[in-house]
């Protein structure tokens, strides 16, 4: 057991092939909502901070762990897989720890390979794999060939089996984090959960909220930029959601308007519960419009201005945008 003056601290990469639930797993670990979920491969798409305070209990000590959430690991192909696939490296890149999480529902591939070869070229920090999604295992006794199957493949720190969905597992596996992370101060203040700016946010639950409504039809051809942001006068934001077709746009203004006003409806309520006191009590107005942008997955430079890492402040618009 360590020392009750025992504090540990560090940075946590947490890597995966697409759709093992990785930023389900932030969410559970830090107890809010800091990464956006949908059922679609490569919802994140920048390398997230989520940041957990834990204090000292019977099996850990106090620390303050750094989860660095990154996009799905696939093969980088094109300017968009490319720039995905350098935010996984960025979060590897200093790590203390690793967190490899599994979907044990499907086997191990190609993708699972590469993630392990990915840990191998970053260096000798230790890493734990995470076995997520057991809550969908009828017969727990599923786990013992792929825990005996991956201690073959990788020298694993430890193996933890859990459920981000569930909560199963999870204090399991914060104490397993805070066992191979060093003793050091905190990296951010007391009460921190991400890195991420408001606005970048707000960007994030729309584009969720587009996601989840237009299902299969168009997921990773969707973008969302903040082109306003006032609390003053009157609360309001406008953003425009980016697609690369005008049958896309079609699909996501859709029959009257009804597809767009169900995402703003969706998305106020989160947003506003974001913005908490700073309303006083009055209502978001939140202007959505649809813009046709032909290849931005191949643009770079528009890739580095969806990133608040890398890009400057959103423009306002000269006049009142449209809902269209």
């Amino acid at each position: 057991m360590a020392k009750k003056r025992d504090f540990r601290s560090g940075f946590v990469a947490v890597l995966g092939r697409p759709n093992v639930g990785k930023s389900t797993l932030v969410n559970a670990l830090v107890e809010r909502k800091v990464a956006i979920v949908t059922p679609h491969p490569q919802t994140t798409r920048t390398h997230l901070l989520g940041i957990v305070d834990v204090r000292a209990g019977e099996r850990h000590p106090a620390g303050q762990i750094v989860l660095v959430d990154s996009p799905g690991i696939h093969k980088a192909g094109t300017p968009y897989n490319r720039q995905l696939l350098r935010h996984v490296r960025d979060a590897l890149e200093g790590r203390d720890l690793a967190l490899l999480v599994m979907d044990v529902t499907r086997p191990a591939g190609s993708e699972d390979a590469f993630a392990l070869e990915l840990l191998r070229q970053a260096g000798s920090a230790p890493a734990i794999l995470v076995l997520n999604k057991i809550d969908r295992l009828k017969d727990k006794s599923a786990l013992l060939p792929i825990i005996a199957d991956c201690s073959r493949r990788f020298a694993f720190a430890e193996i933890v089996p859990v459920s981000a969905l569930t909560g199963e597992q999870i204090p399991a596996l914060v104490a397993a984090i805070l066992a191979h992370l060093p003793s050091a101060p905190r990296q951010f203040p007391q009460g921190t959960v991400t890195d991420q700016t408001e606005q970048f946010w707000i960007s994030e639950v729309i584009r969720e909220k587009a996601m989840l409504a237009t299902r299969q039809e168009l997921p990773h051809a969707l973008a969302v930029r903040i082109e306003a942001f006032e609390l003053e006068p009157k609360p309001r934001i406008a953003a425009v959601i980016v697609c690369e077709r005008p049958g896309q746009k079609a699909i996501l203004i859709g029959k009257g308007g009804d597809t767009i006003k169900r995402i703003g409806t969706e998305a106020r309520p989160e947003i506003e519960e974001l913005l908490g006191e700073r309303l006083r009590g009055r209502n978001l107005f939140l202007q959505l419009r649809v813009e046709v942008r032909a290849g931005w997955r191949a643009d770079e430079t528009f890739l580095r201005q969806l990133d608040w890492r890398t890009s400057s402040p959103p423009p306002r618009p000269a006049g009142p945008a449209s809902s269209e």
